[in-house]
């Protein structure tokens, strides 16, 4: 396809990649004329008309362009109003104002409001368009990958690249090394209060450079801890709308719409929240990524689903897909186009996070255009559910482990007060209750579930090193509960556990 643009253009060099364009005219010739102008600067450059600021709003709410052309005179309001809403919402597109009355005074209002380009209609008005257009389009992907260039700091370090070097090497010793890195410190900023101002000068430098070890060894050590967290019962949805609100505000300013589509009901998983946080950051900025650089923005689409015995997320775009040599390996380490900066690591720890919580994760192209990456987790096994009181952390998780054997998902407390706060509504199968824990103790839950909740009386263990105590004894002598005292055997916790969930589906 022939280019408008001019061979003595100083655009003409330039890398005019693929933008997708909005036309706001109400006049519908002009706005024909437009679309024409526009469809003719290069290969594949897409253009959309709408006749009306309100349209536009609304379109803006599903998707995205790299650049408006915006009429003057629309029907619902002048262009500038309408350009001073986009900067209200937040909307980062660039922008070409047309007018056919122009102005100093119209003109310095398109600047002050961050216009790009400014056209008025009459002699030259196709080769003046095609120029502005052309050359918004180049200043706002360069804009917005200067801007994208100084949030990806920010991206890589939520992300968990070190996830090796923590497992083999770093954890263990991060602690090791504040001690040193103190002294390190302290003895420079005693040097810093010398009067020689040479050796001020010198400990300045040793203090600044401490202070970056100090921010790496924290770093490491909060990434430390993300890889010992818990798995704990999520629900999906919830998770994934708090997510996509959070990355929302950022992308916005990329010129991203992230968008999302969740059931109505909860889709449940059990996870580790920061692991599987960055998985979702990893792959929606990733997709950003792309979008900025080749599309000049676009939209992200976010769908969750449940099928059979899995939770189903797919992260979708409107980019330009994933290049076919890269696809075949994207999940290995140190896989990259050579083109966006990155390690080549997310991918890779990302698809390990989501093989470690039982799933899967693919990526493929879209026939319309685009990429689409698929998560697959599994739903939290639907069985009976016990409570366990436990303030001691080795006891909770073995407790844990032999319910998990059972089929039987746990919650768990190390403080009486949340179990006594869920009581009235509760719909546990199993009590599992340590009597001896901090607080109000396990013996309070046990009186209070007596006096306010005796349906739920069958379905409690007592498990403690404790059975002599008083008013256990008082409690038992009245009410046959079951009684597993420490130390106890595997074979002892499964009979006790199979017999109360007898007792209790047949109350």
């Amino acid at each position: 396809m022939q280019s408008r643009l001019k061979e003595d253009d100083p655009l003409t060099g330039a890398v005019l990649l693929p933008t997708r364009v909005v036309v706001v005219e109400g006049d519908r010739d002009r706005a024909s004329q437009m679309s024409d102008l526009i469809g003719r600067i290069g290969e594949g450059w897409e253009v959309t008309g709408v006749a009306s600021a309100g349209e536009c709003l609304s379109l803006l709410q599903r998707t995205t362009f790299g650049v408006a052309v915006v009429s003057q005179e629309l029907p619902d309001m002048e262009g500038l109003e309408f350009v001073e809403e986009l900067r209200r919402r937040g909307w980062s597109m660039g922008t070409v104002l047309v007018t056919t009355r122009g102005s100093e005074e119209l003109a310095a209002s398109a600047l002050s409001l961050g216009v790009a380009g400014y056209v008025r209609t009459g002699p030259g008005f196709a080769d003046k368009l095609v120029h502005e257009l052309a050359r918004v389009a180049v200043e706002q992907r360069r804009r917005l990958q200067e801007f994208s260039d100084s949030m990806r700091l920010q991206v890589q370090l939520a992300q968990r690249a070190q996830r090796g070097l923590l497992d083999c090497f770093a954890a263990p010793i991060v602690h090791d090394i504040k001690n040193p890195l103190s002294y390190i410190i302290g003895g420079g900023q005693l040097l810093h209060q010398k009067p020689d101002p040479d050796v001020r000068e010198l400990a300045q430098f040793v203090l600044n450079g401490a202070q970056k070890i100090r921010g790496l060894v924290d770093r490491l050590i909060q990434f430390a801890r993300q890889e010992m967290e818990e798995r704990v019962p999520l629900d999906l949805g919830a998770f994934l709308s708090r997510l996509v609100a959070s990355e929302s505000v950022g992308l916005n300013q990329r010129n991203v719409r992230l968008v999302m589509n969740v059931p109505t009901g909860p889709v449940r998983v059990r996870a580790a929240p920061g692991g599987l946080e960055q998985v979702f950051l990893n792959l929606i900025g990733n997709a950003g990524e792309m979008l900025v650089r080749y599309r000049c923005g676009g939209t992200i689409q976010v769908d969750l689903s449940a099928r059979a015995h899995h939770a189903i997320v797919r992260i979708s775009d409107d980019g330009p897909g994933i290049p076919a040599a890269v696809l075949p390996r994207l999940f290995r380490p140190f896989a990259t186009d050579g083109k966006g900066g990155g390690t080549g690591l997310g991918l890779s720890i990302a698809a390990g996070t989501v093989w470690e919580h039982g799933g899967q994760v693919s990526a493929a192209n879209l026939p319309e255009g685009g990429a689409e990456f698929t998560v697959r987790l599994p739903l939290e096994q639907q069985g009976p559910r016990a409570v366990i009181l436990e303030d001691e952390k080795a006891m909770r998780e073995l407790e844990v482990d032999l319910l998990e054997e059972l089929g039987i998902r746990s919650e768990v407390h190390a403080d009486p007060a949340s179990i006594l706060e869920s009581l009235p509504d509760a719909h546990w199968d199993l009590f599992l209750l340590d009597i001896r824990t901090p607080g109000q103790g396990g013996t309070r839950v046990l009186q209070e579930i007596i006096l306010r909740r005796p349906d739920l009386l069958s379905r409690v263990i007592v498990v403690s090193g404790a059975l002599s105590d008083r008013t256990l004894r008082d409690i038992l002598a009245s009410h046959p509960i079951p009684c597993l005292p420490k130390p106890f055997s595997v074979d002892e916790f499964y009979d006790v556990v199979r017999l109360a969930l007898r007792v209790g589906q047949s109350v």
